[in-house]
C-alpha cells in the first residue's frame, strides 16, 4: 500500500510541471506567429519612404542629370574634334609623302591592230585616264578639251592639247577638275601590231589621290584602262578596218599585185 501511495503522490507532484511546460510552449508560439505576420508591414515600412522628397530635392535632381548631360556632350565633342585634327594631319602626311615620293606614271600595252586604226579609236574614245581618276563624256573643241571626272561626286574637267601628231603622239595639260600632264604615243610593231605608251605626270589634289599614288594604285588603273582598250579594239573584226586601210594607200592590196 505504501508503495501505491508513493506512486500516486509522485504523479500528482508532476501534473504542474506538465501545465506549466504547455503554457510555455503555447506562448512561445504565439510570440512567434505574431513575429511572422508582422513581417511583410515592417518591410514595407522600411522600404516606403517615411517623408514625401521636397521640390528643392528634386530640383538638385535634375540640376546633376543636367550637369553630367553638359559634360558627356562636351567630352563627346572634344573627342570628335580630337578625331577630326588627327585625320586631317594624316591627310596633310599623305599629301606630303606623295609629292615627295611623286613619280610619273608610265604603262605601255601591245595591240594586235594596225597602228592606223588603234590611232583613230583611241582618238574617238570617249573616256580618257589620269591614273588617278578617268575623264568621261570626253569632247573635243578645237584644242580644248571637255569632260566630267567619273566618280559619286563627279566635276567638271577641262584641259588643253599641247601638241598632236597624227599617228605618233598626243600630249594634253588639264586646266581644271584635275592637275595631270599626259602624254600617249603609238608605235608600229608590225602590221598587225601597234604599241601604245601612256606617260602620266599626276599631281594629287586631296588626300585620297595622295593615297592612290603612294600605294601605286593610280598606276594600276592606268594599266587597266589600257587592258580595256585593248580588248575593245582585238574584238572588232579586221573586215572592219582592212578594206579602208587599203583604200587610203596604207596596206598593199594582195589582189592588184596579182
Amino acid at each position: 500500500m505504501a508503495t501505491a501511495t508513493t506512486k500516486r503522490a509522485g504523479a500528482r507532484a508532476r501534473r504542474p510541471a506538465n501545465k506549466k511546460t504547455a503554457a510555455a510552449v503555447k506562448k512561445k508560439a504565439t510570440r512567434t506567429a505574431k513575429k511572422t505576420s508582422s513581417a511583410p508591414k515592417q518591410l514595407a515600412k522600411a522600404v516606403s519612404p517615411s517623408k514625401p522628397v521636397s521640390g528643392l530635392a528634386r530640383f538638385a535632381a535634375k540640376k546633376a542629370v543636367k550637369a553630367l548631360a553638359r559634360r558627356a556632350v562636351k567630352a563627346s565633342a572634344q573627342m570628335v574634334r580630337a578625331a577630326a585634327d588627327r585625320t586631317a594631319l594624316t591627310g596633310k602626311a599623305a599629301v606630303e609623302t606623295a609629292l615627295s615620293k611623286r613619280l610619273p606614271i608610265q604603262v605601255s600595252i601591245d595591240v594586235a591592230v594596225p597602228l592606223e586604226f588603234a590611232w583613230a579609236e583611241w582618238m574617238a574614245s570617249g573616256s580618257l585616264t589620269e591614273g588617278v581618276h578617268r575623264i568621261d563624256d570626253l569632247e573635243r573643241d578645237g584644242d580644248a578639251l571637255y569632260g566630267t571626272v567619273a566618280g559619286p561626286r563627279s566635276t567638271d574637267w577641262e584641259a588643253e592639247i599641247v601638241d598632236e601628231r597624227e599617228h605618233e603622239s598626243f600630249a594634253w595639260r588639264s586646266r581644271s577638275g584635275s592637275d595631270c600632264a599626259g602624254l600617249v604615243t603609238f608605235h608600229q610593231l608590225s602590221d598587225r601590231l601597234t604599241r601604245i605608251e601612256l606617260d602620266l605626270d599626276v599631281l594629287p589634289t586631296n588626300p585620297a589621290q595622295a593615297l592612290s599614288m603612294s600605294l601605286h594604285l593610280a598606276h594600276k588603273h592606268a594599266e587597266a584602262e589600257l587592258r580595256r582598250f585593248k580588248a575593245r579594239v582585238e574584238f572588232i573584226n579586221p573586215d572592219v578596218y582592212e578594206p579602208e586601210l587599203r583604200r587610203n594607200g596604207d596596206k598593199p592590196d594582195p589582189e592588184r599585185e596579182d
